[in-house]
């Protein structure tokens, strides 16, 4: 009996012990499969995912008719994962009718390119196989429809999604998009096995509409590079503005590039980022001045005998001795004593302010990597000559651009308008900056400049028009001006009676057969001018 009981205690705690040894395994399996789930999951994971981003469609530039300046242009690459089978290579072979063959690829080691820009035939027709093993790639690439005619403007992105130049630097955040994320399992060689599997979708980027219009684009930009060739100038720019709704029709320079080619030689937007001496082109704007602030009228005569004076030790002078002229006269003839005559009523401080209200040496609104916006001379105690300088454009510099949105205010009844680039822009700044009657008065001006001053090439066969010409010495490096580098220049406003658009043209260092602002900037205006008006639809005048 007690043989028995010594033999049943020992196999109870033998029970006892099993029971306690598999509850610590279930505990501890319990524990690992609760506590340490996550860890172990994602460290095991870790060791075969990889994770990409995917880049998302950039947002197209229109301009304001809907023609695309800048679109993005998707390709579908084959790739063939690792271990593809030889029958399914050859499969692909046929379809795709390539000439490698399946050892030339080591399809074994590496995920390998079979073939770029699959058509959608193609891609349906693998879609449908039983082909194994591949994967179909999206890649995105930039294409610029218009070419070198809007290139300086636009500019251009590069491979990793982000502008670069231009509009499409300026833009960049808004056309871009959000980026998505990817992931791929690997082997334990660190090899792809798998095809994509997306974790976060990508954002396509916003489309952006300019104001710029494509058919007058293709005119500026055609006439001015023809301009510049004809008269072995270097460089130029020309504007299209339009007076009424403040927009931006054309912007052209040249030399430009071609921004579909890898190797392009970037050219920069002369008529946003060069600033200059304008010359004889600011003279309307100083007469504005001085007719709004009473010192003359457009009638009155201003005595400009002998054809030259000296001020300060230096002599400003006329082509020739116009004697007594009225005062619109000194615009018509270009008068650089008349103009000298009146930079002197008004005095330093009112030159200087006319110019900053007419947007000189202040920053512009347009949204375009490193603008100029110039400068004015305006050190203290300012002699005779310098402020003579002022009143016919030297000691100022300005971009094209504000030139033209200046002249606007003589079109638009003395009102300073902000001019836009985006369509729908819904913030304007205008001011009232001089009176309506005497920007009528400057208009005036302009129209005898073109009817019977150094502004005649500027006519435009069935329309009136009115402008300005413009022959600026160039600064030389070496300190004052060089005696045969120049800039030519016509600001105009067409038709003149309507005064709906504002043009400038611009050539910088014009060959010496021809280099006044009368000769060959004129004639680019008209020509312009010509064929955006017929474009537009406006009636020729009786």
């Amino acid at each position: 009996m007690k043989k028995l009981n010594y033999f049943n205690w020992r196999f109870l705690l033998i029970i006892i012990f099993l029971i306690i040894a598999v509850l610590a395994i279930f505990i501890r399996v319990i524990y690992l499969q609760v506590d340490k789930e996550n860890f172990l999951k994602d460290w095991g994971q870790n060791q075969h995912i990889a994770f990409r981003t995917s880049a998302p469609v950039r947002g197209t530039i229109y301009d304001r008719n809907n023609v695309p300046l800048a679109i993005t242009l998707t390709h579908y690459d084959l790739y063939a994962l690792r271990n593809m089978k030889e029958e399914d290579f050859i499969a692909l072979q046929k379809i795709l009718n390539f000439d490698k063959s399946f050892n030339q690829f080591n399809l074994n080691n590496k995920k390998t390119v079979l073939h770029k820009d699959l058509s959608s035939e193609l891609i349906s027709k693998i879609e449908k196989s039983s082909i194994t093993n591949y994967e179909i790639e999206i890649r995105y690439s930039r294409h610029y429809p218009l070419g070198d005619q809007i290139a300086p403007l636009i500019g251009f992105s590069g491979k990793d999604n982000f502008g670069l130049e231009g509009i499409e630097k300026s833009y960049n955040s808004f056309l871009s998009g959000k980026e998505g994320k990817e992931k791929f399992y690997r082997n334990r060689k660190g090899q792809i096995i798998s095809k994509a599997i997306i974790i976060d979708a990508k954002e396509p980027g916003k489309d952006l509409y300019l104001t710029i219009d494509s058919n007058i684009q293709f005119f500026t930009y055609k006439k001015l590079a023809e301009s510049i060739k004809r008269s072995k100038a270097k460089s130029g720019s020309a504007i299209v503005l339009n007076n009424n709704t403040g927009e931006i029709l054309a912007m052209a320079s040249y030399p430009s590039y071609n921004p579909n080619n890898p190797y392009r030689k970037i050219q920069k937007n002369r008529a946003l980022l060069d600033a200059y001496e304008p010359g004889s082109v600011l003279k309307p704007i100083t007469m504005a001045s001085a007719i709004d602030k009473g010192f003359i009228d457009i009638e009155d005569t201003i005595d400009t005998s002998p054809g030259y004076m000296s001020l300060n030790n230096y002599s400003i002078s006329d082509v020739q001795n116009h004697g007594l002229l009225k005062s619109y006269e000194i615009i018509t003839k270009s008068s650089q004593v008349g103009a000298s005559k009146i930079a002197l009523m008004l005095g330093s401080e009112n030159i200087i302010n006319n110019y900053k209200k007419f947007g000189f040496s202040k920053p512009i609104n347009i949204n375009f990597p490193s603008s100029a916006f110039g400068e004015i001379n305006n050190r203290s105690n300012m002699s005779d000559i310098e402020i003579a300088n002022l009143g016919f454009g030297y000691g100022i510099n300005a971009s094209p651009f504000q030139i033209a949105s200046a002249y606007s205010v003589f079109a638009n009844d003395g009102v300073f308008k902000e001019f836009s680039l985006i369509k729908n822009n819904e913030y304007k700044y205008e001011e009232q900056i001089i009176s309506k009657d005497t920007a009528e008065k400057i208009l005036f001006a302009l129209k005898d400049v073109v009817e019977n001053g150094s502004g005649f090439k500027a006519k435009v066969k069935g329309y009136k028009v009115g402008g300005k010409t413009g022959t600026a010495h160039k600064s030389s490096k070496s300190g004052g001006y060089a005696k045969s580098i120049y800039t030519a220049s016509f600001a105009g406003i067409a038709p003149i009676d309507k005064k709906d658009l504002t043009i400038f043209v611009s050539i910088y260092e014009p060959g010496l057969n021809e280099y006044k602002g009368g000769e060959i900037a004129a004639p680019l205006f008209a020509g312009i001018a010509k064929d955006t008006l017929n474009y537009l639809g406006y009636f020729e005048d009786e």
